[in-house]
């Protein structure tokens, strides 16, 4: 059973196809060794996603689920440590980054 009780919802906008597509490509990339590091601090699941009803549009989204509001907060350490290297990766895409934080009410699987 999952034990998560804290989730970010991250949905990421691109101006043009390419740079969507440069993001896609640094997640599948570094997307299983970066959950390793979050994981042993706690976070639960990654789900990276496409989004795909809004035509015209160049979206991404990115679930996380942590344990509770200590990984959350060690998870964010990791975050912080990687950002440099993530902007170096991506170089200058232009990307809105909506972030949610949520707290697991109810969770039917």
């Amino acid at each position: 059973m999952d034990d998560a009780c804290l989730m970010t919802f991250n949905t990421f906008t691109f101006k043009t196809e390419p740079e969507m597509l440069l993001h896609i490509r640094f997640w599948e990339d570094h997307g299983k060794e970066f959950f390793k590091k979050l994981n042993v601090n706690g976070c639960t699941r990654f789900c990276y996603n496409r989004v795909w009803n809004k035509e015209g549009t160049f979206k991404t989204s990115a679930l996380f689920e942590y344990k509770n509001s200590d990984s959350f907060k060690k998870c964010q350490e990791i975050f912080r440590s990687e950002r440099n290297s993530m902007i170096k990766e991506l170089g200058s895409i232009n990307v809105i980054v909506e972030a949610s934080r949520n707290i697991i009410l109810e969770d039917f699987k």
